[in-house]
């Protein structure tokens, strides 16, 4: 038959496009199976809360408000962060203290050193035996098992290739499944990478949204904090310096449904807690006045 490796190019085409797509559906698989709902509800705690409404950064933030409101640190006009005097009994206040040391530290560094900082991953150790956060090292090893079969069946495709060329064989489909694979290898080598943020469960997401947890946190401004982020500090002037020095995404008062809209509102069962998620004087949330 003078077929390269005794397989016909149909033949092999197909085969080929099954494992070109395979190794992907499974990782995806993996993954959406690590993000199932397991049924829990229960949030212990303040940062437990923040780490599933905005991961690493707003328990960052959260502690960060925590100390602003007691005057326990200090923003320059930079957005600079300077500790002041006692150190906090809270153990994520007292890392923050820890790091914002010296000359100073601005928000952006602080949450990316906070987030390698042993108390917040033992807080998402936690989060992830609670089912409410998806396990990080089986989320990986999804995708790295996806990785090595994909730079497998690239070898593979090249190897076909080198021998169809010399036999004038059509090799127009094969080329276009390389592609997709070296797509496919690119995608799962990006997708292996640590997540230092950390990424909320189904029954995550529904124990944020309506499962048990002090309503009164909401009422509170490191509450607020957590559940909206810190263009829900109360001094707008401190929230604004601190959100462009931190890097935050998108504008800080653009969107009412940031703060208060959407599946936020579920969180407290009121529009706004005290007006303090709202920016500017005048502005209102989904149609209601901020704090009425």
């Amino acid at each position: 038959m003078n077929e390269p490796w005794g397989i016909s190019g149909p033949a092999f085409a197909w085969l080929y496009g099954v494992c070109a797509v395979l190794p992907l559906a499974l990782a995806v698989a993996n993954e959406l199976w690590l993000r199932r709902d397991n049924g829990v509800r229960t949030v212990p705690g303040l940062y437990h809360l923040a780490a599933l409404a905005g991961g690493t950064e707003r328990v960052t933030d959260t502690a960060v408000a925590g100390l602003l409101e007691r005057h326990s640190l200090r923003p320059d006009s930079r957005g600079i962060l300077h500790p002041i005097r006692p150190v906090p009994a809270d153990p994520f206040e007292r890392a923050v203290v820890s790091l914002v040391h010296g000359s100073g530290i601005g928000l952006r560094e602080l949450r990316s050193r906070m987030a390698r900082h042993e108390v917040v991953q033992e807080l998402r150790a936690d989060l992830q035996r609670r089912g409410l956060q998806v396990a990080e090292n089986r989320r990986r090893a999804g995708w790295q098992c996806a990785l090595a079969v994909y730079v497998a069946v690239f070898a593979l495709g090249i190897a076909r290739l080198a021998q169809a060329v010399p036999l004038e064989r059509p090799a127009d489909i094969l080329v276009f499944s390389l592609v997709c694979v070296a797509g496919a290898l690119g995608l799962t080598a990006w997708r292996q990478g640590p997540d230092r943020s950390g990424l909320a469960t189904t029954a995550g997401k529904l124990a944020l949204g309506y499962g048990d947890w002090d309503r009164g946190l909401a009422k509170t401004t490191t509450g607020q904090v957590a559940l909206y982020g810190l263009q829900a500090f109360p001094d707008k002037v401190v929230a604004v310096t601190l959100i462009k020095t931190g890097g935050t995404k998108g504008r800080l008062f653009s969107s009412t449904t940031s703060t208060c809209g959407g599946s936020a509102s579920s969180f407290v069962g009121s529009s706004c807690g005290g007006g303090s998620s709202c920016g500017g004087s005048g502005s209102s949330c989904g149609g209601g006045g901020c704090g009425g």
